[in-house]
């Protein structure tokens, strides 16, 4: 796979003319910044806890166990 990237040095770019569009800055105070990046853990941590997690002892056992014989949980 090949990438062309072409390198426009600022005197080229002032010299034709062409700016780019620059993108009104989105600013976020920091404590409401803190606030979703909280929220983002939170959920995620809330998550992971919720994860059913199996009984290691229990998948130990059924690895010995005659596959016709053993039950899904």
């Amino acid at each position: 796979m090949s990438t062309n990237i072409k390198i426009i040095k600022r005197s080229q770019r002032e010299a034709t003319g062409k700016a780019a569009k620059k993108r009104p800055i989105e600013t976020k105070s920091t404590r409401q910044a803190t606030r979703d990046v909280t929220g983002h853990v939170t959920t995620w941590i809330k998550e992971f806890q919720q994860r059913h997690t199996p009984d290691p002892r229990r998948a130990f056992a059924n690895l010995f166990v005659d596959p016709a014989t053993s039950t899904l949980d």
